[in-house]
């Protein structure tokens, strides 16, 4: 007898998922929240309330010298 190797696969593996949830810009834990429908206040990891607005880098003025 024949085995059939596509018969003895098992149906379910190497699947891709997409999971919904959320990531913190501030330190990049990602999590899914309890609700979907609630966005949280805060990281539950760093506990920034500015999680979901990305970090703004800002250019250092060069003083000038004038007395």
């Amino acid at each position: 007898m024949k085995e059939h190797s596509i018969s003895m696969q098992k149906e379910g593996f190497g699947v891709n998922v997409l999971i919904v949830g959320h990531r913190c810009y501030r330190c990049h834990h990602a999590w899914v929240p309890r609700d979907i429908s609630e966005v949280p206040e805060i990281c539950p990891k760093c506990k920034s309330p500015y999680w979901k607005k990305p970090k703004t880098l800002f250019k250092k003025v060069e003083k000038k010298n004038g007395k």
